[in-house]
């Protein structure tokens, strides 16, 4: 191997014992392999450490500190990678092998660009994986293509996850997590990054993120969590349409969260901001709706998840 790698893969741990060791294989089985592997121990308490510890690989770094929470634990990675090109991947997600090879492929193709990404899939169970929906025509499945406006082709889920990017390491004194987010850290590592740069994108699933796993940030909610601030990039970027609506999608997102939650201040300071021409009927109707039949529609919607029936508030 090389005295430099080409990738550095940065792998934020923190109580994964079930899951860090397929993810690691999955690194480590890679068509492509000329790359580091970054795992940054967040102060795990079970044996996720020790799981890491069986692979013998000396392309594996460890790295342990106390429990600091996921954007600082991802920025210590990244401050410490030695490649080119940095990919991240959360230590319950998975690669398809190809993964590398598909952003070395974008990276030949578009030197020009710093960021590069990949569609991703849901794991929900082990009989229901589901792609998500984007705001991408379906003529370019398969395809890798330059996406000149990020935020436009994000109105309904997001194209990447946080285990579907790489960005070069030139970038990154700009563009790091803010430690100080503790929900949502990828919507505001987004919206940092992608008002100025652009993104080289391959349209094919080649990351798998699993849903209803422990300690995820999105099943701890919403409430008495720090969020990004979105007003300070409208300020920032007043002529840009497609940002806006972006913003007012999420703010709808979080606005839903905090009803679920019954956080009524933190839901009027997310709506008051909103221009309800940037959402659908489904959505306003949804904002408006009691709690009960929030929940309600959330019981409805998991059921029909459960059959591989995907029901969405996106269009009108």
């Amino acid at each position: 191997m090389p005295n430099t790698p080409f990738f550095s893969i940065v792998i934020p741990l923190y109580n994964k014992e079930n899951y860090i060791k397929n993810t690691l294989n999955c690194v480590i089985n890679q068509n492509y392999q000329n790359f580091e592997v970054i795992i940054v121990n967040d102060g795990s308490t079970d044996r996720s450490i020790k799981i890491v510890e069986q692979f013998k690989d000396s392309r594996i770094a460890i790295i342990n500190q106390e429990n600091k929470g996921l954007s600082t634990t991802r920025n210590v990675g990244i401050n410490a990678a030695k490649g080119e090109i940095i990919t991240l991947i959360d230590a319950d997600d998975l690669w398809n092998e190809s993964f590398l090879k598909s952003i070395y492929s974008l990276y030949c193709k578009f030197p020009e660009i710093s960021f590069f990404g990949t569609d991703y899939s849901e794991k929900h169970s082990d009989n229901l994986i589901l792609e998500t929906k984007k705001n991408i025509n379906l003529n370019l499945k398969n395809k890798e293509f330059i996406i000149s406006d990020f935020f436009l082709v994000n109105k309904f889920q997001s194209i990447i996850c946080q285990s579907s990017i790489a960005f070069k390491k030139e970038i990154i004194k700009g563009g790091l997590f803010d430690e100080n987010i503790n929900y949502s850290e990828d919507v505001d590592f987004y919206l940092k990054n992608f008002t100025k740069h652009k993104l080289a994108y391959f349209y094919a699933p080649m990351a798998t993120i699993l849903i209803n796993v422990p300690n995820q940030i999105t099943k701890i909610g919403i409430k008495n969590r720090t969020i990004p601030n979105l007003n300070k990039y409208e300020k920032e970027n007043p002529n840009n349409k497609t940002l806006k609506e972006y913003l007012d999608f999420k703010r709808y997102m979080y606005a839903i969260q905090y009803k679920l939650g019954r956080d009524k201040v933190s839901f009027n300071n997310s709506i008051k901001h909103i221009n309800y021409k940037n959402l659908s009927s489904k959505q306003i109707i949804l904002l408006k709706s009691p709690l009960f039949l929030l929940n309600l529609l959330r019981f409805i919607k998991n059921f029909f998840l459960k059959r591989n029936i995907r029901l969405t508030s996106f269009n009108n």
